[in-house]
């Protein structure tokens, strides 16, 4: 039975595991943790447990190699209910956390639509969630409540929600990584106190993530770089990062286009699977976002509600050699070339349209800046 646990995140965050796990390793053994006594556990909330050979390129062979390396997955066997929040969301964790008596966190701080910054609690309390807590924080519940917002921290329940639901855990020591926007490791905030390490990320990572704009612009080219450029499902929070400012930087009925390799389509998740059947059976963006506020949703279906309300402030697509087959169907442009993105808006908007540039729009959120109204 494993004795110390080290949550790590999944491929879809650049994370520096390779550089990081050595570290985190370390601090177990000064704890007097032998290697079998040791597990590594990839957080992967509802998206595709991670292969053997997934695992391997995370976090090197020799780690994987040398320690228990698994992958989070969801059933029976992997997850127990432990009771509820005080709002009454399920708390349905991993069963490895609760087998563990020295807990260690490797989370990466970054915007995050309803957490205001991801790492921190989220690592365990969604990355190690079972389908049910998932369901409930991913609900319109949580995300159209008030503080729940992409950089707002303090006052959001979503945020509150999650600290609650890893409270009474042995979280002994925590690892806060913050990049740049080209993915390049920044700084490591480290040590016993989780939320400490996290807010201390959260401060770093503001000041490298938000920006100010003049204006705002009838266009929006943003790429959404490796490895989250490879799904529909992640590639298109960008839609969201751009539009779901206070102050957004695009006009009311412009266009936000971005650039992602979409190699391997939707997603293959659990809830790549929901997201892809929400979108092809929608109708309209008004009366996708009328159902789920009147019946709710389950994770997956609510990045379809996010991408739903993004169509109703403006226009949205895709720029890359995949954006025509997996937009196909969709109420979303397509374009293989920025060179053709560009052609089609000056035929839309005007040869002297206002055109913004953003190179990586999940790690970098622009709003505009002063007092005046903008629309939206």
């Amino acid at each position: 039975m494993p004795e110390a646990l080290i949550v790590v995140p999944d491929a879809t965050r650049k994370a520096h595991l390779k550089k990081i796990v050595p570290m985190a390793l370390e601090r177990v053994r000064r704890e007097g943790f032998k290697d079998s006594e040791i597990t590594v556990i990839v957080a992967t909330g509802l998206h595709k447990p991670h292969a053997a050979a997934e695992l391997k390129t995370l976090v090197g062979e020799k780690i994987f190699s040398r320690y228990r390396v698994i992958s989070h997955a969801q059933g029976a066997r992997t997850v127990v209910m432990r009771g509820r929040t005080k709002s009454g969301v399920p708390i349905v964790l991993n069963r490895e956390l609760f087998r563990a008596r020295y807990i260690v966190t490797i989370g990466l701080v970054e915007p995050h639509l309803y957490a205001g910054y991801s790492g921190g609690a989220k690592t365990i309390a969604i990355g190690l969630a079972g389908e049910a807590t998932i369901n409930a924080t991913h609900h319109p519940n949580f995300l159209d409540r008030s503080g729940t917002a992409l950089c707002s921290v303090r006052g959001n329940p979503f945020q509150d929600c999650l600290w609650e639901i890893i409270k009474g855990l042995p979280v002994r020591y925590t690892f806060a990584v913050v990049n740049d926007a080209r993915g390049r490791l920044r700084r490591i905030f480290e040590g016993g106190d989780l939320r400490r390490s996290f807010d201390d990320g959260v401060a770093c990572a503001r000041g490298l993530s938000e920006k100010k704009a003049d204006r705002q612009f009838d266009a929006v080219l943003c790429r959404v770089p490796p490895p989250k450029d490879a799904t529909l499902y992640q590639a298109s929070r960008a839609f969201n990062y751009v539009l779901n400012t206070k102050r957004p930087i695009v006009k009311k009925g412009g266009i936000v286009l971005v650039s992602a390799s979409l190699r391997q389509g939707y997603g293959k998740g659990i809830g790549e699977k929901r997201f892809a059947a929400a979108l092809r059976q929608m109708r309209s963006a008004d009366s996708l976002v009328r159902r789920v506020k009147k019946e709710g949703c389950r994770a997956g279906e609510h990045r379809a509600y996010m991408v739903a309300k993004a169509l109703t402030k403006a226009a949205l697509g895709f720029i890359g050699p995949r954006a025509r087959s997996c937009s196909r169907g969709l109420p979303l442009y397509a374009f293989r070339t920025e060179r053709e993105a560009r052609a089609f808006i000056r035929t839309a908007y005007g040869s002297r349209a206002g055109i913004c540039t953003i190179a990586n729009a999940l790690a970098t959120v622009v709003s505009v800046r002063g007092r005046h109204p903008v629309s939206v």
